[in-house]
């Protein structure tokens, strides 16, 4: 049910009639309202599954991807496992973005709190990317967490990779380069010691 929920929002809308959404997922609509209640709450699953992309309860910082980003010594390199691991959910994401630019309260509340949560994550990102080298000189933590926020994002994932065409590979060769420059600024190459012979 969740599965063709998303289906039916990302191409409709949040108008899209429960009715639709029983039939795409082939229950009865009674099936909808006794497991979801309300059409928010199914959005607010379809949302989860976006996010998370399958089933188990585990938030991004939680999943396998982060123990190598956080093991990575290299800014840059870090920088690269976290938009390559964030992309897969901005492909996700990207297609339920219309259905929050509605006029409905509690529909945009929704989103508002997945926004301070995905904040509140890349917090602890920045954290991470910090013990790895100093940040750009002036740049605070509660900045680069900004910056993080406003670059890493599914708003301008979407307007760069699909709106103005570029397409995923394009847009994350692009915003590696961005966020290592904005957080970072110019870093020294380290060079991987060869094994020996």
């Amino acid at each position: 049910m969740v599965e063709a929920a998303y289906r039916l929002f990302s191409e409709q809308g949040y108008s899209v009639p429960l009715t639709a959404i029983a039939g795409e997922a082939g229950v009865a609509i009674q099936t909808i309202f006794f497991t979801f209640h309300t059409k928010q709450e199914l959005l607010s699953e379809a949302l989860t599954l976006a996010v998370l992309g399958d089933e188990r309860p585990l938030a991004p910082h939680e999943r396998e991807w982060f123990e190598a980003f956080a093991a990575e010594p290299d800014p840059r390199l870090a920088v690269g496992i976290l938009v390559d691991n964030t992309q897969a959910i901005f492909e996700r994401v990207a297609p339920l973005l219309g259905v929050f630019r509605t006029s409905d309260p509690d529909v945009a509340e929704m989103w508002r709190h997945s926004e301070d949560l995905r904040h509140e994550g890349y917090r602890k990102l920045v954290g991470t990317l910090a013990a790895k080298a100093p940040l750009k000189q002036g740049l605070t933590m509660a900045l680069a967490t900004d910056a993080l926020f406003a670059l890493l994002s599914p708003d301008l994932y979407r307007l760069v990779s699909v709106e103005r065409a570029w397409g995923p590979k394009r847009w994350s060769s692009w915003i590696k380069g961005v966020l290592s420059d904005a957080l970072f600024g110019p870093l020294p190459v380290r060079r991987r010691r060869e094994s020996s012979r």
